[in-house]
């Protein structure tokens, strides 16, 4: 993952957390709204219960003394006597229709609710002798899920209740009960105005850590990238300034150590290009001198089987393998020459399809011998080049060289297929085999100088291959896995002109 993702992740996860956070301190918001309207409404009720008790009170104090024989007699008249001074207190009416409108609080509406579910008295004159209102308990609202009641107090248009009961201990039902009803509407007014406040807060602290951590990020960001140019100015080979502009002390401090770096590069770079001019020079003389002898043997030899070719006879198959073995030798200092002479390119236009052609005629033989079928793949239109024909001639003569040795072995059908083409400016030359493939721990390796999976190979074809590539602005692409044969791709810039024009058209 880039470091850019880290942070928009880091970001996300912040704003996750926020969001999170936000949602807490509204559920804390409508709690506490609602627990405020429980208190206040719980608070109505008990101050009703409290008058109408003072009341019945004081109005029972003037009742005769003698009271009816038996308890059930008994609790039916005390039932008779606080339903009459209920009903018929005009006090206790005018106290229920101040009380709502006195408040400014969530209460809209009182009711003293009989034991036939009927209103006795109420804050609302019309209501009496009414059935009272069904409606939910303001305590279901509270008792809700976070969503519920958020969807609760901004849709729902029904009023919650919460009542208060006055009895007697002979019976377990309530004589009264004072119903104090809620309005949805003034609880919505008094929760959303916190809400809404709460979230412009959140909202617009939440755009501005977005925006600093988006400058934030940006900064670290082109930090990095400044680093990764001075790499890659260490990389090419060029000397790293020290940076004047106004950065972090960590970033001037990695830019100072990127500095001395690139200092003990170049100068191990200059030995390195020391070492290898006198190693080349070193290894050339050295080849030189082996090469002399080597054609001295090799003439001798050739004295020495016609002096006893007659005469002895059993000595040609001796002979005959030391001079395999000097030709072997020479070989092999020849393309060691090749590998470590300096770039000498001879630029000419060429017909790439002809080089190709000529190429694969050369190694047909070989191929038939493999038991493998070559066939070249011309272009519909053909075009020329301007290379070194030499080195593209021996690059691909390598590559179809390996092509063919691969086949050896295999069962079925073997094909080597070459494709000339031109292609978004590049000649390019494609050796396709149905071979056993190579595994990744060759495909890596094959350009190395010396290395090789053959018994008689030197590993020198394909780094010569490359070097050709390499020289010409190319290069050479390998796809290959095991059992699904392999693919060289040799392209490089083709300088193309049109067959039958020269260079000066």
């Amino acid at each position: 993952m880039t470091l850019r993702a880290r942070l928009l992740w880091l970001w996300v996860a912040f704003a996750v957390i926020a969001v999170v956070l936000f949602g807490f301190q509204i559920n804390s918001l409508t709690n506490r709204s609602i627990n405020e309207a429980m208190e206040s409404s719980a608070r109505t009720g008990r101050q009703v219960q409290l008058l109408l008790e003072q009341r019945i009170t004081d109005d029972t104090a003037n009742e005769p003394t003698r009271q009816p024989a038996t308890q059930e007699a008994r609790l039916a008249r005390t039932k008779q006597t606080w339903n009459r001074i209920v009903a018929g207190d005009r006090d206790l009416a005018a106290f229920l229709v101040a009380q709502p409108a006195e408040r400014t609080g969530v209460v809209m509406e009182i009711n003293i609710i009989g034991e036939d579910g009927k209103v006795i008295q109420s804050s609302i004159p019309s209501r009496q002798e009414q059935p009272a209102p069904s409606i939910p308990a303001l305590k279901s609202i509270h008792d809700a899920g976070f969503f519920d009641r958020l969807v609760a107090i901004n849709t729902s248009q029904t009023d919650y209740e919460s009542r208060t009961t006055l009895g007697v201990p002979e019976q377990v039902k309530p004589i009264f009960e004072i119903q104090t009803i809620v309005s949805h509407a003034l609880l919505r007014d008094k929760i959303i105005p916190d809400i809404s406040s709460t979230a412009s807060f959140s909202f617009f602290a939440l755009l501005a850590a977005a925006v600093l951590a988006g400058v934030a990020a940006q900064r670290a960001l082109s930090e990095v990238a400044q680093i990764g140019e001075s790499v890659d100015t260490l990389r090419t080979g060029n000397p790293l300034g020290l940076s004047v502009r106004k950065v972090d002390r960590e970033v001037a401090a990695v830019e100072y150590k990127l500095s001395l770096l690139g200092q003990q590069i170049q100068g191990e770079r200059r030995d390195a290009d020391q070492m290898r001019t006198d190693f080349g020079s070193l290894a050339r003389g050295v080849a030189h001198e082996i090469k002399n002898p080597l054609n001295a043997i090799a003439l001798r030899l050739e004295t020495l089987r016609m002096r006893i070719a007659d005469d002895i006879p059993e000595a040609e198959p001796e002979i005959d393998l030391v001079s395999n073995e000097v030709q072997r030798l020479d070989r092999v200092v020849r393309t060691f020459l090749d590998l470590n002479r300096p770039a000498e390119l001879e630029i000419r236009e060429f017909d790439p399809v002809e080089m190709a052609s000529e190429v694969s005629e050369t190694m047909r033989p070989a191929a038939t011998q493999a038991g493998a079928d070559l066939q070249l793949a011309r272009p519909v239109m053909p075009f020329a080049v301007r290379a070194d024909r030499g080195l593209i001639e021996q690059a691909l003569l390598n590559v179809i060289n390996n092509a063919i040795q691969a086949m050896r072995g295999i069962d079925g059908k073997r094909l080597v297929k070459i494709v000339v083409s031109l292609t978004a400016g590049n000649c390019e030359i494609a050796v396709i085999d149905n071979g056993p493939g190579m595994p990744v721990s060759v495909r890596d390796r094959i350009f190395e100088p010396y290395f090789t999976t053959k018994e008689s190979g030197s590993g020198i074809g394909l780094a010569l291959t490359k070097r050709a590539m390499e020289l010409h602005r190319g290069r050479v692409i390998v796809e290959s896995s095991p059992g699904h044969g392999t693919t060289m791709l040799l392209t490089f810039p083709a300088n193309p002109i049109p067959m039958g024009r020269s260079a000066g058209a």
